[in-house]
């Protein structure tokens, strides 16, 4: 072998090495620019699923809160009616069966009367000096609901003042 052909095949060596190093460089640059890509479409993908699920939380709230307002004034009827009216027994098997729809939509009543008063799901509009455990509700004026273990609405109650 020559000078020349040795010089020849150093470079053309240099020349590939140098383009080995390259192709690497840029097989590495893709390989991170598709894992960006793919956790992207990842978090993509679960923002759109938390987005529906919101969504769908959203709307089953409003129909539930119509449906407690509904029983709400089915209760009050309930209160003006006699046992013995045909449409007041009416009145008590649609409210019956309103209950049990609210309940198996995940709407649950919050206990109000004689539990201890508790901000988070009880709105004190009244509160009484009457004898007895201060901070106990004693009265309840309008039923408070949770839907899916979240507060739906406060129950409205009248409050024992302490001390």
């Amino acid at each position: 072998m020559t000078e020349d052909t040795v010089s020849q095949s150093s470079e053309e060596q240099d020349t590939l090495q140098k383009q080995l190093e390259a192709a690497r460089q840029e097989a590495m640059e893709n390989r991170d620019k598709y894992l960006r890509a793919l956790a992207e479409s990842e978090n993509v993908r679960k923002r759109a699923e938390r987005l529906c699920e919101d969504r769908v939380w959203q709307e089953k709230k409003r129909m539930v809160l119509h449906l407690v307002e509904l029983a709400d004034q089915l209760e009050e009827a309930l209160k003006y009616t006699n046992d013995d009216n045909p449409v007041a027994n009416g009145l008590r098997i649609t409210y019956q069966h309103l209950q049990h729809v609210l309940a198996q939509e995940g709407a649950q009543a919050v206990q109000a009367t004689g539990e201890t008063f508790d901000p988070a799901v009880h709105e004190a509009i009244d509160l009484t000096d009457s004898a007895g455990e201060p901070d106990e509700v004693t009265c309840e004026y309008r039923k408070g609901y949770t839907l899916d273990g979240k507060l739906l609405r406060p129950a409205r109650v009248q409050v024992r003042r302490a001390g």
